[in-house]
C-alpha cells in the first residue's frame, strides 16, 4: 500500500515524520520505500531524502536502512512552489515519470510512504496541483499538522477537500512546530483542544503531539510513531 504524508503547511514536520514512521515500519519487517515527488531547493538531489535516509540511519543501524528504498524522481533548484522552481529551471515537470516511479516503487515494497511538497493544493504546474496527483494515485492520506495555535482552520479544510475528492484520510499527527515544543501553561492548553476539536469535527483518530526532541529514539516519540504504524500494519 501507499500513503502520502500530507501536510496543512510547509514546515509542518512532514520530512521528519517519514524518517521516523519510515524506520517504524522497516524494523517490523516490512520493504519499505521513501519517495518525495518533487523537491525544490537543490536541483543536483533531493536533500529531503538525504535527511531522510541520515534520519532512518542513526534509528536503525545503517545497515538495516540499506534494505529501504528511496526514490526522487523530479529535483528543483529553487527553494519555491514546485510550478515556480520549474518555471525558474526552465524545465517542464514530467509528470508521467513520477507516476510511472510511483508505481515502480509499489510494486517493489510492502509500504510505500510518498512525503509531499507543502500542503495538497500547492500547484505542480500552471494546470495542476498536488490534489490532482492523489486522485490520480489514489493513497491513504496521513495529514500531518501544527500543534499550536492556527491549526484547526488549516487542518479541517484539508480533510474537507481531501473527502470531497474521496481520497481516504488515515489519520491526523500533531507536531510541535518549534515554539510550540515548550510547556507554556497557555500553550498546552491550546494544544490539547486542537486535539480533541480536530478529532470530534473532523471525525478522525488525531495522534499526538509528538514531543519536541532532538533525540528521535526519545520513548514519547516511538510510543506516538508506533501507534500510527499499527494502524498502517493493519491496513496490509
Amino acid at each position: 500500500m501507499a500513503f502520502f504524508i500530507a501536510g496543512t503547511d510547509t514546515g509542518v514536520g512532514k520530512t521528519l515524520l517519514t524518517a521516523v514512521l519510515g524506520a517504524a515500519l522497516l524494523k517490523r519487517g516490512m520493504k519499505t520505500g521513501i519517495q518525495k515527488w518533487i523537491t525544490t531547493g537543490n536541483r543536483a538531489r533531493s536533500q529531503d531524502i538525504d535527511f531522510i535516509t541520515a534520519s532512518m540511519g542513526k534509528l536503525l543501524g545503517q545497515r538495516l536502512v540499506e534494505n529501504a528504498l528511496f526514490s526522487a524522481p523530479c529535483c528543483l533548484s529553487l527553494p519555491a512552489s514546485p510550478h515556480l522552481a520549474a518555471e525558474y529551471d526552465h524545465v517542464q515537470i514530467d509528470i508521467e515519470h513520477i507516476l510511472s516511479e510511483y508505481d515502480r516503487m509499489k510494486s517493489l515494497t510492502d509500504v510505500l510512504l510518498v512525503e509531499g511538497t507543502g500542503g495538497i493544493m500547492v500547484p505542480v504546474n500552471r494546470r495542476l496541483l498536488f490534489m490532482d496527483l492523489l486522485e490520480q494515485t489514489r493513497p491513504m492520506v496521513i495529514l500531518v499538522a501544527r500543534s499550536g495555535l492556527g491549526t484547526i482552520n488549516h487542518t479541517l479544510l484539508t480533510l474537507e477537500v481531501l473527502r470531497n475528492k474521496g481520497i481516504e484520510v488515515l489519520c491526523v499527527i500533531l507536531n510541535p512546530v518549534d515554539i510550540f515544543g515548550n510547556r507554556d501553561e497557555t500553550r498546552q492548553i491550546i494544544v490539547e483542544d486542537n486535539r480533541k476539536i480536530i478529532s470530534e469535527l473532523g471525525r478522525i483518530d488525531v495522534f499526538g503531539p509528538l514531543p519536541f526532541v532532538t533525540d528521535l529514539n526519545s520513548p514519547d516519540m516511538v510510543i506516538q510513531v508506533e501507534k500510527v504504524a499499527d494502524i498502517i500494519q493493519g491496513h496490509l
